[in-house]
């Protein structure tokens, strides 16, 4: 069971490289990911459906803005949805911006919406979760991680991951077949006013 939560996780949660905050910022590709800054676009595909991505990264990556949209048109018809996560600290906004709605939460943060490290992963841990290390690969010009995960039933997933991002994911849960990639990483500073939560957002009773 185990097994099959941990997969799902890294099927349905896409990119993050949430981390703790670092001094300052390093030179080159070989940065570690958790002193990003900067914008990471990607998309993802599931049950036909097509998402597209942009995550924005600040605060050596204590904050997060992430866009998600995903467009559909039925009978000539805009039926699109776009929504709004933003993270600073254990502060979490989910906003979507076609309803105006959204809710707020504190919730102790993880170093990524898998809550672990993958830069430390050992050899122990990754027999225990069946997952196979297929050893390093290039993506994008970053020097990643390949590993690939099975779990009862044919549910298989490969995946790349440059530190705690991931970059591409491919295979198949519980039936469905699915697949994420990073189409670019901006090393630039992000718009500060990507992380202000829009003032015409009503919001839920927090929790």
């Amino acid at each position: 069971m185990k097994k099959l939560v941990f997969f799902l996780l890294v099927a349905l949660f896409l990119s993050s490289c949430t981390g703790e905050k670092k001094g300052k910022e390093s030179a080159g590709k070989e940065l570690s990911v958790k002193e990003l800054q900067g914008i990471i676009r990607s998309t993802s595909e599931a049950m036909g459906m097509e998402m597209s991505i942009v995550t924005y990264f600040d605060k050596w990556g204590e904050w997060e803005a992430i866009e998600t949209t995903v467009p559909m048109e039925v009978m000539g018809e805009d039926y699109s949805t776009r929504t709004l996560e933003i993270i600073k600290g254990d502060d979490h906004w989910k906003i979507d911006l076609d309803k105006k709605q959204g809710e707020h939460y504190r919730q102790t943060r993880a170093i990524n919406p898998l809550g672990i490290d993958v830069e430390t992963l050992t050899d122990e841990f990754l027999g225990k979760m069946n997952i196979e290390d297929l050893g390093e690969v290039e993506l994008l010009g970053y020097k990643c991680r390949k590993m690939r995960m099975k779990g009862d039933k044919g549910t298989h997933m490969d995946y790349v991951m440059w530190g705690n991002v991931m970059m591409s994911m491919e295979g198949e849960a519980m039936g469905v077949r699915t697949s994420s990639r990073v189409t670019s990483v901006e090393r630039v500073v992000p718009p500060q006013e990507k992380f202000e939560v829009p003032r015409d957002i009503r919001f839920t009773d927090e929790k």
